[in-house]
């Protein structure tokens, strides 16, 4: 009976996000397989960010404790990004998002007010986190809180040699 119920939610989740992003150009959202408890999101980087014209591809899973934690999602394209590592592999959270955190579900930051995931949080917030990182748009774009320290001191210390790097990789890695 239970299973049924989550299925239920996912479902509510992804028609919920369809509909919110229809007229999105920068967001495509699809099913990865059969079913919509594994989806592939899509984010076009918007212009005059360093993600210009890339298409940068997230993998969003929901698992059986979905929606009382968050779904696993990984970010597959390589990117020059403070809260992006491409350099840490599948299966583990290469994204810094308190948002999909499995460690802070229930939790608040105090001193940037980012909250963990909660059952009330739905797939449609984590798009728009995951479009805001992409997008250069704080606090989901935040070079002072970093999972890659490298691109996150630049951010910040030396922006012109991120943005350089950045759409280096953009262009090798994020074009059609």
């Amino acid at each position: 009976m239970h299973y049924k119920v989550f299925i239920i939610r996912e479902e509510v989740d992804y028609t919920e996000a369809l509909e919110a992003f229809k007229d999105n150009s920068f967001i495509k959202l699809e099913p990865w397989g059969m079913s919509v408890d594994h989806l592939r999101l899509t984010i076009t980087g918007r212009p005059n960010t360093p993600y210009e014209g890339g298409k940068f591809m997230f993998e969003i899973k929901m698992g059986e404790d979905f929606p009382f934690a968050p779904p696993y999602c990984y970010c597959h394209t390589l990117l020059w990004h403070p809260n992006i590592d491409s350099s840490i592999g599948p299966g583990k959270l290469n994204i810094c998002l308190d948002l999909v955190n499995p460690e802070l579900v229930g939790k608040v930051d105090i001193k940037t007010g980012a909250s963990g995931w909660t059952p009330s949080k739905t797939l449609t917030n984590i798009i728009e986190a995951l479009k805001g990182q992409i997008h250069c748009e704080p606090p989901f774009f935040n070079p002072a809180d970093p999972l890659n320290f490298e691109a996150g001191d630049q951010a910040l210390n030396h922006y012109n040699k991120f943005e350089s790097k950045a759409k280096e990789w953009t262009k090798k890695y994020a074009m059609n």
